[in-house]
């Protein structure tokens, strides 16, 4: 029994037939994905630097999904729609999120580490902590959540939960969270 478990939690046993293939353990570089209907967008251990998601709808979409992280490196989503119900296993350096339109974006796994984020979030929340049954597989225990600017957004219904210090974000003068 013990066995089958494992074997189920491992990366390799995943069922990944429904992701895209440019999706899927791929780099992309200097790509523009721009003014594009990307919904349903799950990559699968890719990494983008330095890529364009500018004024592009994202429905549906899931930041990265398997069972390891998708990395986005100084990459811009402004003026982007930003629905992600699971918003999955992924991490934002550096990247501009700015006078974007995000609800529901409920970020388990979601590391952000020096982002701007401008626009309005509703129904959102980020944890501090990677849940029990997904710190094997990530490797970690942590979130990554520092030196991320919202103090342009309009934070509605959000909240930053499990252990993100908030003396490392830049909040919106006057807001404090609900968790």
């Amino acid at each position: 029994m013990l066995a089958r478990i494992r074997r189920w939690l491992s990366p390799e046993r995943v069922d990944l037939s429904y992701v895209d293939p440019r999706f899927l353990r791929k780099t992309h570089k200097n790509v523009d994905w721009s003014g594009q209907d990307l919904n349903h967008f799950v990559p699968v251990g890719c990494r983008f630097e330095a890529c364009s998601f500018n004024n592009t709808n994202l429905l549906d979409a899931c930041f990265g999904g398997g069972r390891e992280d998708s990395f986005y490196i100084g990459c811009t989503f402004d003026r982007s729609t930003i629905r992600a119900t699971a918003a999955g296993k992924a991490h934002f350096a550096s990247c501009k999120f700015r006078n974007v339109d995000i609800e529901e974006f409920f970020a388990f796994c979601v590391e952000m580490v020096d982002c701007e984020v401008s626009g309005i979030v509703r129904k959102a929340f980020f944890n501090g902590t990677v849940p029990e049954d997904l710190v094997r597989a990530l490797k970690r225990t942590k979130n990554r959540f520092e030196r991320n600017d919202f103090s342009n957004a309009r934070l509605v219904d959000v909240a930053f939960r499990t252990g993100i210090d908030l003396t490392l974000q830049k909040l919106p003068v006057g807001w404090k969270n609900e968790a």
